[in-house]
């Protein structure tokens, strides 16, 4: 793991926990779990992030700890036929959920795949399936803390104002200006910013490719 997001990571907890009282409803990120009880058959990405905080839940998106997770895997052979997941179950991970839908891994390339709104209709329905993101760092640092929270789960929760709060929710490039300006931002850095930017440049060029196929 980026050692920019580890630390945000971190330092996130420690927030949450001081305001435990007002905030366990819609924010918690748990300790790391050791790494000798992360089952071996978990994606290298996923047992890094693991080893920081076993499970989060934050606002929409819920990644969990080492039991549910292993509950959960068996969720792959029922997957949608048009996903092609069900067909190939062993070459995906179940990630977590965002608003109560899939979140999965690719255990091959380590990119994160989700079921975009593109209806009303319940995921399962949609016929749309999409890479959100090319990594699971950069799928941390765009979408679960960071500006793009807004794009797939909800810019009026409270999750979206603790990212504010945060200083968070601005795109990288303007909270860079800022603080070489002599703002005080708690900022992405170096890398994280970076791969930040992937997953945010990664889900537009898949948008784009999908408006050409229309």
């Amino acid at each position: 793991m980026n050692p920019d997001l580890r630390e945000l990571i971190e330092e996130l907890r420690t927030d949450l926990v001081a305001d435990e009282d007002n905030t366990v409803s819609w924010g918690k990120i748990s300790a790391g779990a050791p790494t000798d009880k992360i089952p071996a058959e978990v994606p290298q990405p996923v047992r890094e992030l693991m080893e920081v905080a076993e499970s989060i839940a934050a606002g929409g998106f819920y990644l969990p700890g080492i039991s549910s997770s292993a509950r959960m895997q068996g969720g792959l052979k029922i997957m949608p036929e048009y996903t092609g997941v069900a067909a190939e179950p062993d070459e995906w991970f179940y990630l977590g959920r965002l608003q109560e839908e899939p979140l999965l891994l690719r255990r091959d390339s380590g990119a994160v795949w989700y079921f975009p709104q593109t209806s009303t209709d319940e995921w399962f329905m949609r016929e749309a399936f999409q890479e959100i993101a090319p990594g699971l760092d950069s799928f941390l640092a765009y979408y679960v803390f960071g500006a793009g929270y807004a794009e797939i789960g909800n810019d009026d929760d409270d999750w979206w104002r603790f990212l504010e709060e945060q200083d968070l929710t601005a795109p990288a490039s303007r909270r860079t200006n800022e603080r070489d300006a002599g703002g005080t931002h708690r900022a992405l850095r170096g890398p994280t910013a970076m791969v930040a930017r992937q997953a945010r440049d990664s889900r537009r060029s898949l948008s784009v490719e999908n408006s050409d196929d229309r």
